[in-house]
């Protein structure tokens, strides 16, 4: 027996025709069961079953062969038929959805695809790690994606963040937990992270003798791993000095919840999360109104009910322009319209971008640069990160301002009229 039908698109139009058939009293389909259904021309609807086995017997062949069926039977199979197309379509949507909304966030594309991958399988909650680059090293990301529980439709409703301050890992290097395997006691049983977050939660997590290191998971490599912190009876007794702010330490988390793909992506939190402001024009406050604002995490005040940092906020009320901020300075990228529009997104999105500016002495320099709007400035950066007086970039008709500027920025400071509010 083939295929029912030739083309599942055609489904509807063959339901539609037999419904009509058996509203006029036709109760027996005919049709060739060794070749799929093609169109309503190779149905053939009797009222009584006689007729049917008549018509099957005189037309029957061997690679032809014809059978009849009860007209509802038809009817019920051609509608599984188009409710598992419509999944598929559903699921199709879904999918396409979700990469939409993932990429609209910056989700990265491995997540995305691996994301995919699980929801191909139906798997209704999934939670998918991964890392993004940070100003130093990586940084933690966990994206939570829901089906929902009348449809196979998935929601990406939330994701999370976290930081360390450990040092960035040399290539090939892996975090390791090493504890005494009980199956096995000539062998040791290893567990593997890139994740600084991740290795040191499992580390802390083990109730008996067990080794954090630092090295390549390889036999031959593994002699000369970094230990910097280990375990005896589920009680810490060592931790390398080195590692020692970034063990004790508390890691910086938040989480951020989207709507369909709106809310802060995830680079904006990520810078964030290292202490910048990003900003968005889509921002909506409770009363459904939109609005524009920067936005900065408030790490010295209490976190929120879902342990989340509160939000300090800046809208247009406040008064800082970046436009009008960055044509104060010599920044090369400023004279042209294309890559002064590329600068000010990259620094509404919180990143510090790399800018040409020329010094005091007229030569070009390379620093890279922040947006303050807290403070209505901008910072400028050495590539490796030490700080650079801004005066020194101010452009000549700014120069005198500049004392003038730096103190009229101090007093906005004590009347701060930023609003806050929870991630």
């Amino acid at each position: 027996m083939s295929q029912l039908i030739k083309a599942p698109e055609m489904v509807g139009e063959l339901m539609r025709y037999l419904e009509q058939q058996a509203a006029d009293g036709q109760q027996w389909v005919v049709y060739d069961v060794d070749n799929p259904i093609s169109s309503q021309w190779d149905l053939h609807c009797f009222q009584d079953e006689t007729e049917a086995l008549d018509f099957e017997r005189e037309y029957q062949q061997i690679w032809n062969w014809h059978m009849s069926f009860p007209i509802g039977e038809l009817i019920a199979a051609l509608e599984q038929i188009e409710n598992t197309l419509k999944e598929k379509n559903m699921n199709r949507n879904s999918l396409e959805s979700f990469r939409e909304e993932a990429r609209a966030l910056k989700v990265p594309e491995k997540m995305i695809d691996a994301a995919e991958k699980l929801m191909e399988q139906n798997v209704p909650k999934i939670e998918l790690q991964g890392q993004i680059p940070a100003d130093k090293g990586m940084m933690d990301l966990t994206i939570h994606i829901k089906q929902s529980a009348q449809s196979d439709y998935y929601y990406f409703n939330k994701f999370d963040l976290a930081v360390s301050n450990a040092k960035p890992l040399e290539k090939d290097h892996q975090y390791l937990v090493i504890s005494p395997n009980p199956e096995q006691t000539d062998k040791n049983l290893i567990r593997k992270f890139d994740s600084p977050v991740q290795a040191m939660d499992y580390f802390k997590g083990q109730k008996g003798t067990s080794e954090l290191a630092i090295g390549k998971p390889t036999d031959k490599d593994l002699q000369y791993r970094d230990t910097v912190a280990t375990m005896k009876e589920g009680k810490v007794d060592y931790v390398k000095k080195e590692f020692n702010r970034a063990f004790y330490s508390p890691v910086l988390k938040n989480s951020h919840f989207v709507d369909r793909g709106k809310g802060f992506s995830v680079d904006q939190a990520a810078n964030m999360l290292q202490g910048r402001s990003s900003f968005r024009e889509d921002m909506v406050n409770r009363a459904g109104e939109q609005y524009k604002a920067w936005s900065v995490y408030q790490f010295n005040e209490p976190k929120d009910r879902y342990g989340n940092y509160t939000m300090k906020q800046f809208s247009e009320g406040y008064g800082f322009d970046l436009k009008k901020e960055l044509g104060n300075y010599t920044i090369k990228e400023m004279d042209q319209e294309a890559t002064a529009n590329k600068l000010i997104t990259e620094l509404e999105r919180g990143n510090k971008p790399l800018v040409t500016v020329i010094g005091q002495d007229g030569e070009d320099k390379k620093l890279r640069i922040e947006a303050v709007p807290k403070y209505g400035n901008v910072n400028f950066f050495e590539p490796e990160g030490k700080s650079q007086k801004r005066e020194e970039f101010l452009k000549e008709q700014h120069l005198d301002k500049g004392v003038d500027i730096g103190k009229s920025k101090a007093k906005d400071k004590s009347k701060d009229s930023g609003q806050e509010m929870s991630v």
